[in-house]
């Protein structure tokens, strides 16, 4: 049988490859065997090169607060009898609404955060490293909130939302240069909108309008081009539900009182078609926050109810969470490369 030391005499490219392959959850207890594994576990290009050689595990991670007085909790789903991990974040700040939120692709979740009532701080953006359960300042946020958030290409884009009233603004944040570009500007204010990135495009669906009316407009920018036109109108008005982009379809979810079924739109036939809704256990229960996780759609109910749309039938099937989240006043979710 191999022995550490064995392994240990191994060349440290050779040493690095095999311990690539090791669990997630094994990593800790791997490292501690002796000082090279640590070293090659520890080590910078670790995570990096896990993903490039497709063993980087994919997980839900859940941030959320019991009251505005509380810290931040992090929970990592998948993960039986986790204890939640505190995250220190500037004071005064707070998890703006459940649509605040989007990730990178990979190992990180960006959240909007406003400020309290008695706080002077700026309304801005965080960020959450998932591997290390950290978060630090990422950019501080236009005026504005209820806004649609979305990452591409290395820019983070915001738009619509309202100050007072909707807005029809887009802005990019460069993370390289640390600067906002203030993009061409909507056809139509919305706030309460949903967003997604298909390819080279962003959508942003329905949400409220400047009369205080929901919309049934779908507005596509064309990042390359810096181009906005309008997409098939939504089958009817409606605002506040999450969009959720799976298998180059965007999924809008529904909210009480928007809409019965869920909308789906195929960016190739330019068409909107209605699938079931997720299902609902309660009166005055609703869907929290909604993520795609490994080639499915998830969706958080407000009762802590999770459920997962099948590829297959088109049903709804129990998500697995682990944790106990249903008492959180404000949320966030995504899916993210762990490590």
């Amino acid at each position: 049988m191999a022995t550490n030391s064995s392994f240990t005499a191994l060349p440290d490219d050779v040493l690095q490859r095999v311990l690539l392959g090791v669990a997630l959850d094994d990593h800790d207890a791997t490292a501690a065997a002796c000082r090279a594994f640590r070293a090659v576990i520890r080590g910078p290009r670790f995570l990096r090169l896990r993903r490039e050689y497709g063993f980087a595990e994919r997980g839900v991670i859940l941030v959320g607060r019991d009251d505005d007085e509380a810290p931040l909790e992090i929970y990592v789903a998948g993960n039986p009898g986790a204890i939640p991990e505190v995250a220190v974040i500037p004071e005064g700040l707070n998890v703006s609404n459940p649509r605040g939120s989007t990730t990178d692709g990979g190992g990180r979740l960006f959240v909007s955060v406003r400020q309290s009532p008695t706080a002077a701080s700026p309304s801005q953006i965080l960020v959450l490293n998932a591997s290390s359960r950290r978060w630090r300042r990422f950019a501080i946020l236009p005026d504005q909130s209820l806004h649609c958030m979305e990452w591409h290409g290395g820019l983070l884009y915001v738009a619509g939302g309202e100050v007072s009233s909707p807005v029809n603004t887009l802005y990019a944040f460069n993370e390289v240069t640390g600067l906002w570009d203030d993009l061409p500007p909507m056809p139509h204010a919305s706030t309460m909108a949903a967003s997604g990135v298909i390819g080279n495009e962003l959508f942003v669906a329905g949400g409220y309008g400047v009369d205080n009316l929901a919309l049934s407009t779908l507005q596509i920018y064309d990042i390359s081009a810096r181009t906005w036109r309008l997409g098939a109108p939504l089958p009817h008005a409606l605002y506040g539900g999450p969009g959720i982009v799976l298998d180059g379809k965007l999924y809008l979810v529904p909210r009480p009182g928007t809409m019965r079924s869920m909308f789906v739109y195929d960016v190739q036939s330019n068409t909107w078609s209605e699938q079931g809704k997720p299902p609902y256990e309660g009166a005055g229960v609703y869907v929290k926050y909604a993520f795609a996780h490994k080639g499915r759609l998830v969706v958080v109910n407000s009762s802590g109810s999770a459920f997962q749309l099948s590829a297959f039938d088109s049903g709804w099937y129990r998500f697995d969470l682990d944790v106990h989240h249903d008492y959180f006043e404000s949320a966030v979710a995504g899916s993210v490369i762990l490590g």
